[in-house]
């Protein structure tokens, strides 16, 4: 990707649902755009359209008419196959619960990860993010012997393993209480910077603003500019 390429790009996005006889707009005409070094945040109340604009950065939704790119990819019209092959090489995601697995050492929860990709296992790469987030001497520890907050920064290392151009972070404090969320989203706007990833968040909380570069609202499937108070 060039440096001077937004990692995502969605240019006035409409996504149209079949109701019945008749039909949702869960989006109508959006844009949104995130810069690698940068953090976006998406807020809005349920139902507003937050969740469909990421699932559109994802390509997991196809918009009815527009256009969307991620690393200089057009996604517009593209086959599933070029979409999943997007997915494991470009997007990294912090899912809302951690979805880490029992079975498996925290080393081996960011492993898994290449073997998906069908790349060689990178253990040094797995052991320098285990140490940016701050779990240097875990790697060999299980699920069940993992805090809360831990294994929310397993999940954000599992996230950056394949090095994405955007990350994408669904609700990622909401299970946490107010300290462990500030800490948390400390973490993933220091790592966003210092891995020139551009990472585009949904939250309900607009005390976590304080860490963002940029905030839109989604109201009624339109997005608008919102106030962020810029902490860095």
């Amino acid at each position: 990707m060039n440096i001077n390429t937004h990692a995502l790009e969605i240019s006035q996005s409409t996504v149209v649902y079949p109701d019945g006889e008749s039909t949702v707009t869960a989006l109508d005409k959006a844009d949104l755009s995130a810069k690698p070094g940068e953090l976006t945040a998406i807020i809005g109340e349920s139902g507003s359209g937050k969740s469909t604009l990421l699932s559109v950065a994802a390509g997991l939704v196809t918009p009815t008419s527009g256009r969307v790119e991620v690393a200089g990819i057009d996604l517009t019209g593209a086959d599933d196959k070029t979409r999943s092959k997007v997915r494991r090489e470009n997007i990294g995601v912090i899912f809302q619960q951690a979805n880490l697995l029992a079975s498996l050492t925290v080393r081996e929860q960011l492993l898994i990860m290449d073997h998906i990709r069908g790349v060689r296992m990178r253990p040094q790469r797995a052991d320098e993010l285990l140490e940016q987030v701050g779990l240097a001497n875990l790697g060999s520890r299980r699920m069940a012997q993992l805090s809360g907050g831990q294994r929310q920064r397993v999940n954000i290392a599992r996230a950056l393993m394949a090095e994405p151009a955007l990350l994408l972070a669904d609700e990622p404090t909401s299970a946490l209480d107010s300290s462990l969320s500030q800490e948390i989203m400390a973490l993933i706007a220091k790592l966003t910077r210092e891995m020139n990833t551009a990472t585009v968040m949904v939250t309900h909380d607009r005390r976590l603003l304080d860490y963002v570069d940029q905030a839109v609202e989604v109201r009624d499937g339109r997005v608008a500019n919102a106030d962020a108070r810029v902490s860095h």
